[in-house]
């Protein structure tokens, strides 16, 4: 998406919006190396809140940013130290729900998100939108890449040269190994999982038992209304 609005324009035309978590650099690498390169102005701000969504067999963590009056939620999936053993992780409790929070006021009356149809969500499964375009919080919100099919992006990505997050996909493929997508975090989530009806769990980062707190984490699982509904 951001290759179709560039253009050949020597610098980006339009304000761009990269929320980033403060944690784990190594998966800014990419966009960090696209944003000098293509001359991008980019925007970051702190959550309005932050808490988690959970379904029976996984917990999601989610920031709620505030987006004109209203709001969008950003999920990110999880890594669990079992999964990766010897990498850092962050704390959900400390880390996660304790990150500074505020609300900005933000001027942009158009958004473009490159969200597709067919983009399939691994907590929500297919998430096919309503509509080209929406309206969140009185900003009118454009989807430009809705009816691409994945071969059809991978066929204009290879077309015009559009740099590829070389750590993220080989061969239209993206690995397993997540350690540098930044749309998972590696974390411990055991005393803030809503799941767990237990008194006490296991910290892996004290080592020994702490208080579970998961019935006082926010629950923030709302599917967005221009997404349809699932089948």
């Amino acid at each position: 998406m951001a290759h179709l609005i560039r253009g050949n324009s020597n610098e980006f035309p339009i304000d761009v919006i990269y929320h980033r978590d403060p944690w784990f650099p190594h998966k800014h690498e990419f966009a960090d190396r696209t944003i000098k390169s293509w001359a991008m102005t980019v925007h970051d701000f702190p959550p309005m809140h932050v808490g988690v969504k959970v379904k029976p067999d996984m917990l999601e963590l989610v920031a709620r940013y505030n987006f004109g009056v209203g709001t969008m939620d950003i999920p990110k999936n999880v890594c669990e130290p079992k999964d990766y053993p010897r990498r850092p992780f962050i704390c959900g409790l400390n880390d996660w729900l304790m990150r500074p929070k505020g609300i900005v006021e933000t001027p942009w009356d158009t958004v473009f998100i490159g969200h597709r149809s067919a983009d399939i969500d691994p907590f929500e499964g297919a998430v096919p939108l309503k509509s080209d375009e929406t309206k969140i919080g009185g900003v009118r919100v454009v989807f430009p890449l809705r009816d691409w099919t994945d071969s059809e992006l991978w066929d204009y990505i290879e077309a015009n040269h559009v740099p590829v997050q070389e750590t993220r996909y080989k061969d239209r493929v993206e690995f397993k190994n997540k350690w540098y997508i930044n749309d998972y975090t590696h974390a411990c989530v055991a005393c803030i999982d809503p799941r767990n009806k237990s008194e006490a769990v296991f910290c892996p980062k004290l080592k020994k038992s702490v208080p579970n707190r998961g019935a006082e984490v926010l629950q923030l699982h709302v599917r967005p209304e221009y997404i349809k509904e699932a089948a």
